[in-house]
């Protein structure tokens, strides 16, 4: 892939321009300029061009199940927790042992609609912070999909679980939200 169809896909995704610059240390905005059109990709300082490049390579290029399942580990370091991490037919399966609760919980990272290593964080950090709709026999997930129908990158596997189980997983979205 060419460089600058490298930068084109980073300018076009849903990283924020912070979390660009904060990485690669290009100003907050140039990247604005040039997701505005205000600045041609062709047009920018190769030494730009070259840190854009290698965001792209290591944030970007290769989402495949193993390198989901690294990022996902790291992140699980860096918060403290130790999910059971497997995968299923090309998708990445993240299991919690709940306590309180008879069965574990599942969410299932599906690779197809990730593209990017924050991708993977963001989806999941809302997945288990909006585990907690109350219903009569307990806590679900508030979106819960079926992949045939519905491409959600993340989904949480339909299932009750108790207040304290629910309370858990929302401050483990939270911090995984938060991670840098």
């Amino acid at each position: 892939m060419k460089l600058s169809e490298k930068i084109q896909k980073i300018l076009d995704s849903s990283i924020t321009s912070y979390r660009i610059s904060k990485i690669t240390g290009v100003t907050v905005s140039s990247i604005g300029a040039m997701r505005r059109g205000e600045r041609k990709v062709e047009n920018m300082q190769l030494g730009i061009a070259e840190k854009l490049g290698q965001f792209y390579d290591e944030e970007m290029a290769d989402m495949s199940v193993e390198t989901i399942q690294i990022i996902l580990s790291e992140a699980f370091k860096k918060i403290g927790v130790k999910p059971f991490i497997d995968t299923d037919d090309g998708n990445v399966i993240i299991e919690f042992a709940l306590l309180g609760d008879d069965d574990p919980v599942r969410f299932a990272v599906y690779t197809s609609e990730i593209t990017t290593k924050d991708d993977v964080l963001q989806n999941l950090g809302q997945a288990l912070r909006d585990f907690g709709t109350q219903e009569e026999d307990g806590y679900y997930p508030s979106l819960y999909s079926d992949q045939t129908t519905n491409h959600e990158p993340v989904t949480a596997e339909y299932m009750p679980i108790s207040k304290k189980s629910s309370d858990y997983l929302a401050e483990l979205g939270k911090k995984i939200l938060n991670l840098e």
